[in-house]
């Protein structure tokens, strides 16, 4: 058996390529054959994060692929979650990160890269968050009403002039200056 993850069932790719063109469903869930390093489409839904939610098992290596809206800019976002539950045999375990990896190259324009072990890490709340903090987007201005103009009022000071100085007048009341005494022989 080998130990590289096989990506190239036709279901795979037409599950994918669905989610990513908004073609009837919002996410697809990838799974192995049973005793395989073969990935094959599990399940496809278009209820969104409450419903994928709900796909994953506690002795399974799930990979997820999900298109949400961005709450930020309103722009379709592609979301990875690679679960690995918390009762995976060990042995498989130490594949996960090598196989998502290779997951994560096929599944090209993902967003955001979600690691999940159980049901508490894939709620759309977390999901979601992860989104809006990766968008890029997160300015509140766009959301602020207009301000109104006020034109710029001129800037005052503190400056009060002492007058003009008079240099030659300063030269004329110096003392002279003394004479160097002689130096002693």
């Amino acid at each position: 058996m080998s130990l590289q993850v096989n990506l190239s069932s036709p279901e795979i790719a037409k599950a994918y390529q669905d989610v990513l063109n908004d073609r009837g469903i919002d996410w697809a869930v990838f799974t192995y054959e049973k005793a395989s390093n073969d990935l094959r489409v599990q399940s496809t839904g278009s209820g969104g994060l409450e419903e994928l939610e709900e796909e994953f098992s506690d002795g399974r290596i799930q990979y997820a692929f999900a298109r949400v809206i961005d709450p930020n800019s309103q722009l379709p976002k592609f979301v990875q979650i690679n679960w690995c539950g918390d009762g995976v045999p060990e042995a498989k375990k130490g594949l996960f990160h090598v196989h998502s990896a290779s997951v994560a190259r096929f599944l090209r324009g993902t967003h955001v890269v979600h690691n999940a072990r159980n049901e508490s890490d894939v709620s759309p709340a977390i999901i979601m968050s992860k989104v809006e903090s990766a968008s890029g987007a997160k300015y509140s201005a766009h959301k602020e009403p207009a301000r109104r103009f006020e034109p710029i009022a001129p800037v005052g000071t503190a400056y009060t002039p002492v007058g003009k100085v008079d240099i030659a007048e300063i030269r004329r009341s110096a003392a002279p200056p003394a004479a160097a005494p002689k130096p002693a022989m």
